[in-house]
């Protein structure tokens, strides 16, 4: 997910309160949690408010269903893919339960697919929400929810002399007490679990088994969170919310040629200790100043032990309503993030590593800007915005070009500290009512980075820039029982560093004519300077609904994935590729995630 020019790791994501560090499924084709199991999403895609922390760029704030308290529900689906059940209700007069699973079963088919020069990998996920709702009494509730969700990545060249592998997941728990102090005042006290961690492993093997290549790499974080909320309303025009937190990060990293000894990060970076402490505390007041202005005004403090630093953040948005149905909107921020993710940049392949802040790393700092309007009209069946932003960061990291990767964990004179900036502009077009509904909406940003070390020192395009993006949702009911839904996405394909030559070196013959050799090597593109193939598809669903029984629902859908059978690269590498004579030449190969995939499912509600 790369909103406005930040990386993946900068979206601050919370599943009931809980950080999830990535929380994407691979290729969009599964939505990132499980619908069934959510009560309601919020995105702010730049400049939030206080309450929210330890990310530059964006927040996705999710809360899971509590579990209904009058019978028994569920819902789920049945496809050629994936399946999924939800089951929700009471336990007691007084407790009450949800639990959500998911399991994608795609790996099953996609070898049906492979050709010679381009082959699918084999792919799926699985993950499992669960929520419990205990009302002690009127005034306190108490509430337990967890999260575990996992993706496991295989792709295996033709020949078996490729192999890339990867899998990452997440394993969340949130103990959560809600007091009701009076009808003005509620608390929030939360004790929170975390477990993230991604592998990789990447070998390229000639057909005598010959090493060429080989980059093994493991990332994990365990977060010990204790958080403190209140919510005060003392008039009518003011939400006042403040806060404390703060989490303890363990940090494991493994990488390099080999991963088979546990490697001390904060010892290599002169820390001494294998842990650090994040506090924050803020205050903020969201405050209805006129009839047409309301504001929100807040700050937020931080220390991070890991460097001894301390922060302040200022936090402003308003928004004013000129006429009935148009509004103005701005909002400016200033954010540090004490986590970096750094990807090695040779490879166009995830490589996730998080290394946290030290007294040699500093954290990373964000300056936002955000002004935009938007419009309805036609008695609100119609929504237009529009949206301009500009982001400015700091104490950005990127690995050096002359890291060795075979050495262990990398010591920080392997890391380059730049700055970046982000600005475009965002047009939205929604239409909200009737039959036919939908939307469109259509990013054209630009993302550039500058580090005195990399690439002669001249600005270049980080892999997450994204010239244009564009998402086109369109539905159609015929009546009650039938409605037809079309979706297609465009986005300017990704940057990285790509071969564009090969050269040769060898020895001098004339020095020792019996001892030839050569090694040959690659001409590189400037960093970041190949793109590839812009990224598009369509997809297309039918669906029929009848009633199941009582008052349940059922609808059966036809669903077409990628229906052109556009064969978008979710990589390129260059490969060897061998004769009957034993010589090779290199080419370059595509590793496609999807190609079309007509499916038949069948969902209930109940």
């Amino acid at each position: 997910m790369y909103v406005r020019g930040g990386s993946p790791d900068q979206n601050l994501v919370l599943l009931d309160g809980v950080i999830v560090y990535n929380p994407a499924h691979l290729g969009g084709f599964f939505s990132t949690f499980n619908n069934d199991a959510l009560r309601d999403i919020k995105m702010i895609k730049g400049a939030f408010p206080a309450e929210y922390g330890g990310r530059v760029s964006s927040v996705l704030d999710l809360t899971m269903k509590e579990g209904a308290k009058d019978e028994l529900h569920g819902a789920g689906g049945i496809s050629l893919i994936a399946s999924r059940l939800t089951l929700e209700g009471p336990i007691t007069e007084d407790i009450s339960f949800m639990v959500s699973g998911r399991r994608s079963y795609f790996d099953l088919i996609l070898n049906k697919y492979t050709t010679g020069e381009e082959e699918f990998p084999q792919y799926y996920l699985y993950d499992l929400n669960a929520k419990t709702n205990w009302r002690i009494d009127e005034n306190n509730h108490l509430y337990l929810s967890g999260y575990f969700g996992s993706d496991v990545f295989d792709f295996e060249g033709d020949e078996g002399n490729e192999n890339i592998s990867f899998d990452w997941g997440n394993t969340t728990a949130n103990l959560r007490w809600l007091h009701i102090v009076s009808p003005e005042l509620f608390t929030n006290f939360s004790l929170i679990y975390t477990d993230y961690g991604f592998s990789t492993n990447f070998s390229d093997n000639s057909e005598q088994g010959d090493q060429f290549f080989q980059f093994e790499s493991l990332s994990q974080i365990r977060d010990f969170m204790l958080k403190g909320n209140a919510e005060y309303f003392p008039h009518p025009d003011h939400e006042i919310k403040f806060g404390i937190e703060t989490i303890l990060h363990q940090f494991r990293i493994k990488v390099g040629q080999s991963s088979d000894v546990d490697l001390d990060l904060f010892g290599l970076f002169g820390a001494g200790e294998e842990s650090a402490l994040e506090s924050a505390v803020y205050l903020q007041d969201q405050w209805q100043a006129t009839s047409d202005l309301s504001t929100n005004i807040g700050a937020r403090l931080y220390y991070f032990n890991s460097g001894d630093y301390f922060f302040a953040e200022p936090r402003l948005s308003m928004a004013y309503d000129i006429y009935d149905d148009i509004k103005i909107k701005a909002a400016g921020s200033v954010g540090h993030q004490f986590l970096h993710l750094v990807v090695r940049n040779d490879i166009p392949l995830p490589t996730d590593l998080w290394f946290p802040s030290t007294d040699r790393i500093k954290p990373q700092r964000a300056y936002q800007g955000v002004l935009g309007a938007e419009k309805t009209f036609l008695d609100g069946e119609y929504l237009v915005s529009v949206e301009g932003f500009y982001k400015y960061m700091e104490n950005l990291l990127e690995f050096q070009e002359d890291v060795q990767f075979s050495l262990g964990v990398p010591q920080v004179e392997d890391f380059a500290v730049g700055t970046g900036q982000a600005y475009g502009l965002e047009f939205f077009l929604n239409k909200r009512m009737g039959d036919f509904t939908g939307w469109v909406g259509y990013t054209l940003s630009w993302t550039e980075r500058q580090f005195d070390d990399l690439n002669q020192g001249k600005p270049f395009y980080p892999r997450y820039d994204r010239r244009h993006d564009v998402s086109l949702t369109l539905n159609y009911s015929f009546n009650e029982d039938w409605e037809i839904g079309a979706v297609w996405v465009f986005a300017t394909g990704q940057a990285f560093t790509m071969p564009q030559g090969q050269y040769f070196i060898g020895n001098d013959l004339s020095r020792d004519p019996g001892a030839y050799y050569y090694d040959d090597k690659y001409d590189y593109t400037e960093r970041n300077g190949y793109r590839l193939p812009s990224y598009h598809r369509l997809d297309l669903n039918i669906m029929w609904k009848h009633k199941v029984f009582g008052d349940g629902d059922g609808w059966l859908s036809i669903n077409l994935y990628n229906v052109y059978n556009r064969r978008n690269p979710f990589a390129q590498f260059i490969d060897y590729n061998y004769d009957n004579s034993g010589s090779y030449s290199k080419v370059l190969r595509q590793i496609t995630l999807f190609p079309f995939v007509p499916t038949l499912a069948y969902n209930f509600e109940f």
